[in-house]
């Protein structure tokens, strides 16, 4: 029985993050993928989430404080909702998850490890000390980059002392987790760079459900036809229009383009720039771009596939600090990723490494707006870029790899051992 115990905890993991299944966010997504898939594997797997929604326009369903489902336990602990619209606000939101969490922490079962994700920031710093207490492993799965996110953004002067209080204990906690994972390697170049010990930083890239979400074609998609948008030329935003992205090419570019009835700009989902968005479309009287919410995960397929070109997009100032999770999706909906953004990003050496899209200037309209124009007159080239996002989606950037991989790292007594550089190697196989 004992022998039987050890095993079990020694394949026992909990999860923190704010959001999990059937919240909309990414970070959530991922993390509903990963857990799952783990407990498949056989791990004993719980997440400590919160009862709060990530879009609070479609407000909180009235979900149970503890359930299990594909074989992992959700304990959701309760948080207020003030939501994103104001800094005291989120905080308060920040503070009520994290306390919450410690007391389930504290008050469960003793796992082997416990993974933070990056919502709230320093949610690290809760998985460090309670690995201390409960002598388990402690994992920080890094999603963005806090504080230097903030200062990159502007949202926080890289000179106040709050600033360089916040960055000295992010740096602290880097180096006392038992592993940092990133999302790429340029994501890793700037964790080592923010105090993280380059003998325990890798980088596990995100994924997508390639068995979820495949390529459609026109005739069988509903979202076209919904929206009469079948025989367009579709150029789709889908995600979170956050402060982290840029806009002012792809505003352009619809200018340019305004007297084309063939092309329209799609933008699904919601954020921070939205609002922004929506007003400059109608200050301009812009006919060509047209708005809709975030759709369920199951209608995401589909949303992508209506894409005739995916745009991602990335502030040049934010490059290593994250990886947009959008990309994954549009390489197994097999339609040719657009980036504007900066050339060394994760996501540029994706689309460069797999032939799946371009990579142009975030600044520059006149780049996008003559792209657009040249591949609509060659669809050779948008399906010869589908087919290779769609194959790299299949071999590479898919979620049973990613599965394996993170099983691979906390399979390990510690992740100091060889297993590090196995996982190493498989990432950044081509």
């Amino acid at each position: 029985m004992g022998d039987r115990a050890s095993r079990t905890r020694a394949r026992s993991v909990v999860f923190l993050n704010r959001f999990y299944w059937p919240d909309i966010a990414a970070t959530g997504q991922m993390l509903t993928d990963l857990a799952e898939g783990l407990a498949a594997l056989n791990w004993d797997v719980t997440v400590i989430t919160s009862n709060t929604s990530y879009d609070a326009s479609r407000g909180s369903a009235a979900l149970p404080w503890r359930e299990r489902r594909n074989g992992v336990q959700i304990v959701r602990t309760p948080c207020t909702r003030f939501g994103r619209g104001a800094l005291l606000g989120r905080f308060v939101d920040y503070a009520t998850y994290l306390g919450g969490a410690a007391a389930m922490l504290a008050a469960g079962k003793r796992p082997s490890v416990i993974v933070a994700m990056s919502d709230p920031p320093m949610l690290a710093a809760l998985a460090w000390l309670m690995g201390k207490v409960r002598r388990a492993r402690s994992v920080y799965w890094v999603q963005d980059l806090f504080p230097d996110l903030l200062a990159r953004l502007q949202l926080l002067s890289d000179e106040t002392p709050l600033y360089r209080g916040l960055r000295a204990f992010a740096s602290f906690v880097h180096r006392r987790c038992d592993l940092v994972v990133a999302l790429g390697p340029t994501m890793v170049d700037a964790l080592i760079a923010a105090g993280a010990p380059p003998e325990r930083t890798t980088y596990v890239h995100n994924w997508a459900d390639a068995d979820a979400v495949v390529p459609m074609s026109a005739d069988e998609n509903a979202f076209l036809a919904e929206h009469g948008l079948r025989g367009k030329f579709v150029v789709l935003y889908s995600g979170n229009a956050g402060r982290a992205h840029t806009f002012d090419a792809v505003l352009d570019a619809a200018r340019a383009l305004r007297d084309d009835d063939n092309v329209v700009f799609v933008f699904v989902g919601g954020g921070p720039r939205t609002a922004e968005l929506k007003r400059a479309v109608a200050r301009d009287g812009l006919q060509n771009v047209r708005f809709f919410p975030y759709v369920d995960r199951a209608r995401l397929g589909e949303v992508l596939s209506a894409a005739t070109v995916s745009l991602v997009t990335e502030n040049p100032a934010v490059e290593g600090l994250l990886v947009p999770s959008k990309t994954y999706g549009i390489l197994a909906s097999g339609r040719p990723i657009v980036l504007l953004g900066p050339a060394g990003s994760d996501v540029a050496r994706v689309v460069r490494d797999t032939e799946s899209g371009v990579v142009l200037p975030p600044e520059s309209g006149r780049a996008l707006t003559e792209w657009l124009i040249a591949a609509k007159r060659d669809p050779s080239l948008i399906d010869r870029l589908g087919r290779n996002a769609r194959l790299a989606a299949e071999q590479t950037f898919n979620k049973r790899s990613s599965i394996a991989q993170w099983a691979a790292l906390m399979e390990t007594t510690s992740p100091r051992s060889g297993a590090l550089n196995m996982v190493r190697q498989q990432a950044s196989a081509p």
